[in-house]
């Protein structure tokens, strides 16, 4: 089974913490994957686990050592919604520097779109795509998905999904031309 976890560490020293969690959950006979730091210093990890009372427990001893920010059970699947609603909580996804699962939610509505919103919806699943690897730390491989995402990114109209879309495709050419990922909200 499959849980995805956040939390803000108790101390600041990254490996150490990350490799006390590992152990940890591997104690619990779980295995914590694909770390993904965020800019305020959160730590998100995928927990593969048998079970949801071994994912339960790892969380319960984690609690000590972190702040949860929250879990989510990644083997049930969301309730079909409306399209107004999926933007709202891919924005808020977004927003919370949650880009893994702003990626899930806008791929669902890509799959139902043709042309010009295909398109910039793609756009925008790799704009996450490309912060998922910034907070892997793979900062060359996130400005390559930047600039596969900017050729997406022109829309026709000035909104797209309660979105600012020019405001989005300048964010993301200011990160092109410094050659530095910035977090922004949208």
């Amino acid at each position: 089974m499959r849980f995805l976890v956040r939390f803000v560490p108790s101390i600041p020293a990254r490996d150490p913490f990350l490799s006390t969690v590992r152990g940890l959950a591997k104690s619990v006979g779980a295995d914590a994957r694909n770390p993904k730091w965020t800019s305020y210093g959160a730590l998100e990890l995928d927990v593969f686990c048998p079970n949801r009372g071994d994912f339960d427990l790892f969380v319960s001893i984690l609690r000590p050592m972190a702040d949860i920010e929250f879990t989510r059970d990644l083997n049930i699947a969301p309730p079909h919604r409306p399209e107004q609603e999926l933007f709202l909580e891919a924005r808020e996804y977004f927003n919370a520097e949650r880009y893994w699962e702003c990626h899930e939610v806008l791929e669902g509505v890509w799959r139902l779109k043709s042309g010009a919103e295909k398109e910039y919806l793609q756009g925008l699943i790799l704009l996450c795509a490309a912060f998922v690897h910034h907070q892997k730390g793979e900062e060359k491989v996130a400005l390559s998905v930047l600039r596969r995402a900017a050729k997406q990114l022109d829309y026709p109209e000035l909104g797209y999904g309660g979105l600012d879309v020019r405001a989005v495709r300048g964010q993301v050419d200011r990160m092109l031309q410094t050659g530095e990922v910035a977090v922004f909200r949208v």
